[in-house]
């Protein structure tokens, strides 16, 4: 395939912004296809927490401070590139005082979403636009990441219908969450510069009287996926699930697809992780029993253990956040019983305060067993990880997950809910080449019944051994998924293609 021009469009592009796995994606997928020949420009906004010195940013010499309007106000922004800039990859951040000027990403520090969040990603989609002409920069793709980069979209759909871009600027857009849809009033459409007919019926815009943004990129761009085959049937399926756009997304037949997210192993990987206390492979687990201790020891967790020196029940870990979608519900009421019996857990996450109060109560009421942090240490992450001997990732929904991948790669078998990305990437254990358990009622007692499966395999150390293996042999590479990319991408210049005049 000849290389391409891709311009990446995203609120989230890590380890600069990141709220979730969509900062994880976005770079690990424009590093994938900067490795295969492809050149890449990622544009986000300059969030006032930015540490500009750490990052290296500096103007864009090409482009001049410039004015640019959003509903019914004119914003001045300025470009910054990171780094060095230079090569195949480019990270362009768009400076805008009056919208971007402030702590947090999509939600202030009291949790409460941003009033003027249309206008923030209306003036990142515009931004975005000025690029490739400015820079003589002819553009094959424009890939959107969920609802946020939409504004792209429709602007491409709706000025620029039928011309030179410069290059053909086919589009593409990536569903990361369904759930997360941005629904607005339909003054929504002014903010955007829209027409108003694009907020009302049969406009790209319009939902039940409002304005929804990630409905509108579904209709709008040349191709659509989602970041996990299991994710698009469930999504087209399961009402439930396809959160009121399942027959949108249906209607656009071949056009909507799953491709299943990747893992960077050059993060990822036990081995060569400063991180932890020691590292192991998967031909030497021993450091995974110093992590084990470790771990054990920070929290001042104290399990019986077996004459073989390993604990009589298996440690379990959870890192996430703490919301209905992760599960947290299931979790919570098998705990108190499960530590009675032995098991340890360790939890790290923040989310609902409900939640957090959960499981700070249950942490006082069970101090040999249970240990909560409430808050997020990326290498704290990766000691528990390491560290645990089970991964819990009981989800009610999950497009993708990359959590049951990391666990995989550290030798700690996941128990998950079939469900999404996580059916694709977990193999159970009634099956001879199980790499963890998956139960499929979203009941704590399903969760029980899959732990108290856990608890007698656990007991074979030979068994547990051959599980642990083949998950730590498992590959989810981003060359393969950039490999799919590159597919998508084709089928979009050949629509975009049989679209000109």
């Amino acid at each position: 395939m000849n290389p391409l021009n891709v311009l990446m469009v995203a609120a989230e592009y890590a380890p600069l912004a990141k709220v979730g796995g969509l900062g994880d994606v976005t770079a690990a997928l424009a590093d994938a296809l900067v490795a295969r020949g492809h050149r890449v420009k990622i544009v986000l906004p300059l969030y006032r927490d930015l540490d500009r010195d750490r990052l290296g940013l500096r103007p864009l010499r090409k482009l001049p401070p410039l004015a640019v309007r959003v509903g019914d106000r004119m914003h001045d922004i300025r470009f910054f590139v990171v780094g060095r800039g230079s090569g195949r990859l480019q990270v362009l951040c768009v400076e805008c005082e009056s919208l971007f000027g402030r702590p947090g990403i999509y939600t202030d520090a009291g949790g409460a979403d941003f009033s003027d969040a249309v206008r923030r990603w209306a003036l990142l989609s515009r931004a975005a636009l000025l690029l490739p002409r400015a820079l003589e920069w002819p553009v094959d793709i424009i890939h959107a990441h969920d609802a946020q980069a939409v504004p792209v979209l429709l602007n491409r759909r709706l000025w620029y219908a039928g011309r030179d871009f410069p290059g053909p600027a086919a589009t593409v857009l990536t569903i990361h969450n369904l759930a997360h849809q941005e629904i607005h009033p339909v003054s929504a459409a002014e903010d955007l510069g829209l027409p108003s007919s694009q907020a009302v019926y049969p406009g790209l815009l319009e939902y039940h009287g409002q304005v929804n943004l990630l409905k509108a990129g579904i209709l709008a761009a040349d191709r659509v996926n989602t970041v996990s085959p299991g994710y698009a049937r469930e999504t087209v399926t399961d009402a439930s699930l396809g959160c009121g756009l399942q027959s949108v997304l249906a209607g656009r037949g071949k056009a909507y697809e799953g491709i299943l997210n990747g893992t960077d192993y050059r993060i990822w990987d036990p081995a060569r992780d400063s991180s932890l206390p020691a590292a192991f492979s998967v031909n030497d687990l021993a450091g995974k029993e110093t992590c084990r201790r470790e771990l054990l020891k920070q929290f001042g967790l104290k399990p019986a253990n077996g004459r073989d020196g390993r604990p009589e029940r298996p440690v379990c870990g959870f890192v996430g956040r703490l919301v209905t979608q992760k599960g947290v519900d299931l979790l919570a009421p098998v705990l108190p019983r499960l530590a009675a019996d032995g098991f340890t857990f360790v939890v790290q996450g923040t989310g609902e305060s409900r939640l957090e109060a959960t499981m700070t109560d249950l942490a006082g009421r069970y101090p040999r067993n249970i240990a909560f942090c409430d808050r997020y240490d990326e290498a704290l992450a990766h000691r528990i990880y390491a560290g645990s001997d089970v991964f819990l990732m009981p989800s009610l929904f999950e497009p993708c997950g990359l959590s049951q991948m990391y666990a995989l790669r550290y030798g700690t078998p996941p128990v998950v809910r079939a469900t999404g990305g996580l059916v694709d990437t977990v193999t159970p254990w009634n099956d001879s080449a199980a790499t963890g358990f998956v139960f499929s009622a979203p009941t704590s007692e399903g969760l029980l019944a899959s732990l108290r499966q856990v608890e007698k395999v656990w007991r074979d150390p030979a068994a547990w051994r051959k599980l642990q293996m083949r998950g730590m042999k498992a590959r989810f590479d981003w060359s393969t998924a950039a490999g799919h990319y590159e597919q998508l991408y084709q089928a979009a210049l050949s629509r975009r293609e049989e679209s000109l005049p």
